[in-house]
């Protein structure tokens, strides 16, 4: 199976700017102040373009249902031979809900519970038990939500460890991972660190002038940046991005 390709995301303005798309094996932060880019995120249109996927997703901020539910993650398709085989389509690690260790099946997926989400050694070892069983053979999606959330109950200095454990995980795998963060509650060593383990950083942001503000991104790390330049766009009614 071909272990790297060029995905494309819906926004051919980052597209550009990343020069030509997001590399399969990459990890990539999100760096927000605004929620409202997530969602193109989340519309799972480069999965398509990923040969039998999996995404695991870690939840520290949203009921795994909620999740589900507002994502859409459940309308993506299966091919025809990994329905035959009964595969499943996502595993939600479960570090929200924070109720006694369970695994419960849903349509396409799995919820896995986390009775104790701050203990991270328990959690890498969950998260990593999860991609071997899954085998190399599978495309593997990671998002990570968020690693702001974890630092409610984890050290800084915790988190960095955690963190590096988790980045040669997804190496070892040529996994495609995204990782949240909100800038603003982080110390500028942490941020420094992270950032220096990415491969690639957006940021979302917003900018206040004497008349309005201004949502923009910015590619401030990248593999194949050709562009750091602002972006900036505003949300019409139906939610979608307009560039200018």
């Amino acid at each position: 199976m071909e272990r790297y390709k060029t995905l494309k995301m819906e926004l051919p303005e980052l597209n550009q700017r990343l020069g030509g798309g997001i590399p399969s094996n990459a990890t990539v932060l999100l760096c927000f102040q605004t929620g409202a880019m997530f969602q193109k995120f989340t519309s799972w249109s480069f999965i398509n373009q990923m040969e039998n996927p999996h995404i695991i997703v870690v939840k520290y901020n949203e009921h795994p249902e909620q999740f589900i539910e507002r994502s859409k993650i459940g309308t993506i398709t299966l091919s025809r031979n990994s329905e035959a085989r009964g595969e499943k389509l996502f595993t939600i690690i479960d570090c929200f809900t924070q109720e006694a260790e369970a695994k419960k099946n849903v349509d396409k997926g799995t919820i896995q519970q986390i009775a104790y989400p701050f203990d991270l050694d328990y959690l890498y070892s969950t998260m990593r038990n999860i991609r071997e069983e899954l085998g190399r053979k599978r495309w593997v999606v990671w998002i990570f939500s968020s690693l702001t959330d974890l630092s409610i109950g984890v050290l800084e200095e915790e988190i960095i460890r955690f963190s590096r454990r988790l980045f040669r995980l997804h190496k070892n795998y040529h996994d495609l991972a995204f990782y949240l963060l909100n800038m603003d509650a982080h110390s500028k060593r942490f941020l420094a660190v992270i950032n220096q383990l990415m491969d690639i950083i957006i940021n979302f942001k917003v900018e206040e002038t004497e008349s309005k503000l201004r949502n923009y991104l910015q590619v401030t790390k990248g593999v194949f940046l050709t562009d750091s330049t602002k972006l900036y766009y505003e949300v019409d009614e139906k939610g979608e991005l307009i560039f200018f």
